[in-house]
């Protein structure tokens, strides 16, 4: 688990500098909808194998990208929090002490000039890490505050 979490965080790390993307309109899964307005584009399809599901969505001109893993753990998000940005240390980014705030754990971290922070939520079944990461996370931080739409607030902050 913690590091599939570790490559889906590096995976996303490249996709900023990814040229070709393919436009969408809208995000949708079984956990969320993510409307994307001008400037944000999703490089690829959502994935989903063996009950995860990974949507990346990027903003190449504000060096922006955002990706959200849902997938089937049956960890509190404390643990699930802790595990992943334990994970991420030993890989050699620098990251925070996870810190609870309503219903899920926050962590930032870094590596070189590369900023991100992790938002970590569990509904007891199903965990969730939703990061944000680029050269500042205002854009991320303000496309999932105006787009995103949880379908289980368990899982997902209320505000990012």
């Amino acid at each position: 688990m913690k590091r599939l979490l570790s490559l889906l965080l590096s995976g996303v790390a490249g996709l900023v500098l990814c040229v070709s993307v393919a436009m969408a309109a809208a995000i949708e899964t079984d956990y969320f909808t993510l409307d994307l307005p001008a400037g944000w584009t999703q490089p690829q399809p959502v994935q989903q194998a063996n009950g995860v599901v990974v949507a990346v969505v990027q903003n190449t001109s504000a060096q922006a990208a955002v990706s959200i893993t849902v997938t089937p753990a049956p960890l509190p998000a404390k643990d699930l929090a802790t595990q992943t940005l334990a994970g991420m240390k030993s890989g050699g980014f620098t990251v925070s002490e996870p810190v609870a705030s309503g219903n899920v754990y926050i962590g930032e971290f870094s590596n070189g000039p590369a900023k991100g922070v992790s938002y970590f939520g569990s509904n007891g079944t199903t965990g969730c890490v939703v990061t944000v990461l680029g050269a500042s996370t205002d854009a991320g931080k303000a496309l999932l505050n105006g787009y995103f739409k949880s379908k289980d607030s368990k899982m997902f902050p209320a505000s990012f």
